[in-house]
């Protein structure tokens, strides 16, 4: 008999272990080929089995080559379920240092920030990829659960902590969200669309952030409500629910008006606001184009209640002796995209003039006569104009302590909310809205806002170490757990951390 037809497999029990052996018969007696190992557990046992079936198999055929196909190859280890969870290692881990509550919008806030689709993908999402069963009634009773005062709150304290327990400093825009539908209600109304989006009904939404664009409260409207109305209403709810002791409120240029002014004058709140220059009397102006700017960029005019009426922007005086100023400023690469557009615009203007298309939209720079005959360019238009190229004009109750240029840094971090809101519509997908009740809606932002606020402070600590979310999020895609059947028994199963998502896991969880 050939000598590798007799080895064999040999089982040994002790009293704490059991053993495995390769060897094979001489002389009546046993003979130790090799020594595969022992095991306590039922599973290890079972896996120390199949690989010393697999070692007999191996030393079998080390120097020859076999003549039949084995009918005793192991069995390999088969993967029975797997999951996902590097999204609740991470994001789950800076869910809880915020503070936000555990209970299903844990799991919702992770989803959306992973894979954002409608509530219905979600909850399928959930259960296939994550592990987690949450049913689609189940999670839209759950939106109706949603308290957004508590969870503003949450989000409010966590965002002035991390200023240092201060929040003298809120900046405030709105947005647009429009629905997947043609009918309109008390909420859902057809306005004026950023999406572009007119013949929609849909929503205006109204965000605080601090300066680095982390959010701490919002509020929606219906979708006729013109975004400088939200204003006053914003501002008096956050000051009433947070009773702020110094606050200074940062927007832009759309909520400029007399009655905003008035209103945060009578609040006695600072502000930092954008000014319409191109609405002020020419009076007013020729104070601005009189200046040097190529000898001092930065311009700064004090306006009084006795101050002669500058333009539009205070047609009436203000009910309290504050002194307001207004800071212009130049800068020449303002200036040149300035030129550019306008001329731009100028040649598409001639163009379609020039090949008598009918003009859909009309130009503040056409030349019109009645109501419908274009002659050509209005010049003049263009003229007075090109006087305003480069300026930026910033209205603000600060007193002069506070610096012009301090007052131009503070209302350029605008841009912080206008990332948010990037933020919201493109990685998170908060819109188009699906839902039709109010509740429903409220608890879509919701879960949209805890997400936004989630993604900002990953984003802080990610950039810590180089890496974007976006990569963040398809690394932590990798990571998860399983089962697998090695014979007859299930066995627990990691995957094994790349260089990059070890990285992850120290950063944010500190390990």
């Amino acid at each position: 008999m050939i000598e590798w037809a007799i080895m064999y497999v040999r089982r040994i029990k002790t009293r704490s272990s059991t053993c495995f052996q390769i060897g094979k018969k001489e002389n009546g007696r046993f003979v130790l080929i090799k020594h595969v190992g022992g095991a306590s557990k039922p599973e290890q046992i079972e896996m120390l089995r199949l690989k010393a079936r697999e070692e007999l198999n191996r030393l079998k055929f080390t120097n020859q080559m076999a003549l039949f196909v084995s009918l005793n190859v192991p069995n390999q280890a088969k993967l029975t379920n797997w999951h996902i969870t590097g999204f609740h290692q991470v994001f789950g881990h800076v869910y809880d240092s915020i503070g936000f509550p555990q209970n299903h919008l844990r799991d919702l806030t992770i989803a959306r920030i992973a894979y954002p689709r409608s509530k219905l993908a979600t909850v399928r999402y959930l259960d296939q990829y994550l592990g987690v069963k949450l049913a689609i009634d189940p999670a839209y009773r759950f939106l109706d659960t949603l308290n957004k005062d508590e969870l503003t709150k949450i989000a409010f304290d966590f965002v002035k902590k991390k200023n240092g327990n201060s929040m003298a400093l809120v900046f405030y825009d709105v947005t647009t969200l429009y629905f997947e539908t043609s009918d309109e209600d008390d909420l859902r109304k057809k306005g004026y669309s950023k999406d572009h989006k007119h013949d929609l009904p849909q929503i205006v939404i109204g965000l605080f952030v601090d300066k680095d664009g982390y959010p701490f409260d919002f509020d929606f409207y219906d979708g006729k409500t013109f975004e400088g109305h939200t204003f006053p209403t914003a501002v008096e709810a956050l000051t009433r629910k947070y009773q702020f002791a110094d606050l200074v409120v940062v927007a832009d240029a759309g909520m400029l008006s007399e009655q905003n002014i008035n209103f945060l004058e009578t609040m006695k709140l600072s502000y930092i606001v954008g000014a319409r220059l191109k609405g002020m009397s020419e009076k007013f102006k020729r104070q601005i184009f009189d200046h040097n700017f190529n000898q001092n960029c930065i311009q700064e005019i004090s306006v009084t209640n006795s101050t002669s009426n500058p333009g539009k922007v205070f047609a009436s005086p203000i009910p309290t002796p504050t002194i307001k100023r207004l800071i212009v400023e130049y800068s020449d690469k303002r200036a040149k995209k300035d030129k550019f557009n306008r001329e731009k615009l100028v040649k598409v203007l001639e163009a379609k003039i020039a090949s008598k298309k009918p003009l859909t939209k009309r130009s503040k720079y056409l030349l019109v006569q009645g109501k419908d005959q274009v002659l050509g360019i209005d010049q003049d238009k263009i003229n007075l104009d090109q006087r305003h190229d480069g300026l930026k004009g910033y209205w603000t109750n600060l007193q002069t302590k506070t610096k012009p240029q301090e007052v131009i840094d503070q209302y350029h971090n605008l841009w912080q909310v206008e990332k948010a809101f990037r933020m919201s519509k493109s990685d998170l997908l908060e819109r188009p809205i699906f839902h039709r009740k109010e509740k429903r809606i409220a608890g879509h932002l919701l879960i949209c806002f805890s997400s936004l606020l989630v993604m900002k402070e990953t984003e802080r600590l990610l950039k810590q170490i180089n890496l974007s979310l976006a990569k963040s999020i398809e690394v932590l895609g990798k990571v998860g757990q399983g089962e697998v059947m090695v014979g007859k028994f299930k066995l627990p199963v990691d995957s094994e951390l790349s260089q990059e998502a070890q990285t992850i896991f120290n950063k944010i969880l500190g390990h």
